[in-house]
């Protein structure tokens, strides 16, 4: 199983985060994840450009936005921009894309959040097509395209991977049909999960396919014993779902009812723990999804800089380790 880290994003300079992704390289993680939102005082919202960044200060680890909102974007602009990403990068290009879900950024940009569905498989479709051939024309339902040919190309042959979040039986299918991985967000517990997940590797059969995988977006922290991470990040990690997470409706993940404690919020759901806990509940994961890929993040609003820091140090130094040495 690879693992890939979300580095720190909107809470304090960019250059602290190029240097933890610097960091991240050196200690043999797989992949840098920037996400993208808008309207927001916290995460940033140009994970393309973010990724040209950090492909400047890394050498070898995988780029992937974690994930691009497709539905907000004319393909061509894409496919331009992440091919350029490509080749700067010396062809380190994962590209995640997704719908999207919050109301406001769809009305920051004029677009309707109905529409996000029909946008995002018209777009996907022509993204591929814009990769892979010449001379593309294309009129359909949102994008209208003549003659386009993407230059420079993607280093990568035929075309960077193509990663898709998805949530309910729709958007799997389509994942299937269009994308090399589904990656699943950070909001689901287990139990929501594995009919997910079931459901992916049956659409991915029905249409002859037998190399579908699965990546999980997970927040992760890690102290020397679990009474200290529940006490640095359980608080913190309860307001930043509340604000992120469980404000609008979702078709697979489901508020704990009452009032909400870091228990009931990181069972199933928060790798959280010492490092032997945190061991043990990512290969709790990877058996139960049959995953192919994990991505953390360390950090959230509201937890010390330097607890962060302690976690993904003592998860480079603890857990990364093991995870490698027992092959989870």
């Amino acid at each position: 199983m690879k693992i890939g880290l979300s580095p720190l994003q909107g809470q304090a300079s960019f250059e602290e985060t190029l240097r933890e992704c610097e960091r991240a390289e050196t200690a043999g993680f797989d992949s840098i994840w920037l996400g993208e939102h808008h309207n927001n005082p916290v995460l940033y919202p140009a994970p393309l450009i973010g990724l040209t960044a950090v492909a400047s200060r890394t050498r070898s680890i995988r780029l992937g936005t974690g994930v691009l909102l497709l539905p907000l974007y004319h393909p061509v602009m894409v496919a331009e921009e992440g091919a350029m990403v490509d080749m700067i990068s010396g062809g380190r290009l994962i590209l995640g894309i997704g719908a999207g879900y919050a109301p406001e950024e769809f009305a920051a940009f004029g677009y309707s959040l109905k529409e996000r569905g029909t946008r995002l498989e018209e777009g996907a479709s022509l993204l591929r097509r814009l990769w892979t051939e010449e001379n593309v024309t294309h009129h359909g339902k949102h994008y209208r395209v003549d003659n386009a040919t993407i230059a420079p190309r993607p280093v990568q042959r035929p075309r960077p991977p193509i990663w898709f979040g998805a949530w309910a039986e729709p958007a799997i299918r389509r994942t299937a049909r269009l994308g090399d991985a589904w990656f699943v967000g950070p909001s689901a517990n287990l139990a929501e999960l594995t009919p997910c997940a079931r459901l992916y590797k049956k659409a991915c059969g029905e249409i002859g396919r037998d190399n579908g995988e699965i990546a999980l977006f997970r927040y992760v922290f890690v102290a020397s014993t679990t009474q200290e991470a529940i006490a640095a990040a359980g608080v913190p990690f309860i307001q930043a779902f509340e604000s992120m997470y469980f404000r609008w409706p979702h078709p697979v993940v489901k508020r704990p009812q009452g009032k909400l404690t870091i228990e009931r919020l990181a069972e199933d759901r928060i790798i959280l723990g010492d490092p032997k806990k945190c061991v043990d509940e990512i290969a709790r994961f990877q058996k139960e999804l049959d995953l192919d890929y994990l991505v953390c993040r360390f950090s959230v609003p509201g937890i010390p800089r330097d607890a962060c820091a302690t976690s993904l140090d003592l998860f480079t130094r603890e857990v990364l380790p093991a995870l490698r040495e027992d092959g989870p």
